[in-house]
């Protein structure tokens, strides 16, 4: 992968980005944050030392083996909240046309492969808004692509996969960024209600879930999303929770 390669397949598809292609960076987001530009920005790294997820987690990055790049959105035209939906859906629909690998959405947007081992995570987004006055969005994506399973930490090994593993087939890195942009940039300007419509046919539901509201754990299950891409979890008592922001987990 190179910027050349990256600026002429997204020149192909007719999209309109400054491309930045590190060799190394600490994180693509702090990157791009730094980083004045006119135009919407594409940065990609052939390595992360210090990639970051929601909540302050690591988002391991072995050099060329996955997807590591940041998308910074100029006066972006959907609200904000929908754009962890739009960059799940993104990936989901690239890997599906690329590579005939469904992805399953764990909400909000956490990307997963159903195994006999239970559900592994292919892919965190983080997902910043801009501070001040500056208006942007700050998309941040690591897909696990042609990683072996020796790429990850021991602590990690037991919950992520990778689609080389899912496959046994190395992909080309270049043609899943560009493909995944592309949809990204579709997704931006369709309407919340299409959106949120295309997102429903991908993101798990009818699961076990739990989760966390005020101090209290609960467990139910995943029922649905509202017009504002909340989550809705029904209690077995039949109550309804609508979730709007935190960590949920698969039973």
């Amino acid at each position: 992968m190179n910027k050349q390669e990256i600026m002429s397949r997204l020149q192909n598809k007719n999209l309109d980005f400054d491309v930045i292609y590190l060799e190394s960076v600490d994180s693509t987001n702090n990157f791009a944050k730094g980083y004045n530009n006119t135009k919407n920005l594409l940065v990609a790294a052939k390595k992360q030392t210090g990639g970051r997820g929601r909540y302050g987690k690591s988002f391991a990055s072995p050099e060329g083996k996955g997807l590591y790049f940041t998308l910074r959105i100029n006066m972006p035209p959907q609200n904000p909240v929908f754009f962890p939906l739009i960059a799940a859906m993104a990936v989901s629909c690239a890997v599906s046309s690329l590579c005939g690998i469904e992805l399953d959405i764990k909400w909000p947007n956490d990307l997963l492969y159903k195994t006999d081992d239970g559900y592994k995570k292919l892919c965190g987004i983080l997902v910043e808004a801009s501070g001040g006055s500056a208006s942007y969005i700050i998309v941040g994506i690591g897909v696990n692509i042609n990683n072996d399973i020796t790429d990850f930490p021991d602590e990690l090994k037991n919950i992520v996969s990778s689609l080389k593993i899912i496959s046994g087939k190395e992909y080309d890195l270049t043609g899943i960024l560009c493909e995944t942009v592309d949809e990204f940039m579709r997704l931006m300007y369709i309407s919340s209600e299409e959106l949120l419509e295309e997102y429903r046919t991908r993101l798990l539901l009818g699961v076990d879930i739990s989760f966390a509201q005020d101090g209290t754990i609960y467990k139910g299950r995943a029922a649905g999303i509202n017009e504002n891409g909340n989550l809705i979890a029904k209690l077995e008592n039949g109550e309804e929770i609508i979730i709007q922001s935190g960590e949920i987990g698969i039973l």
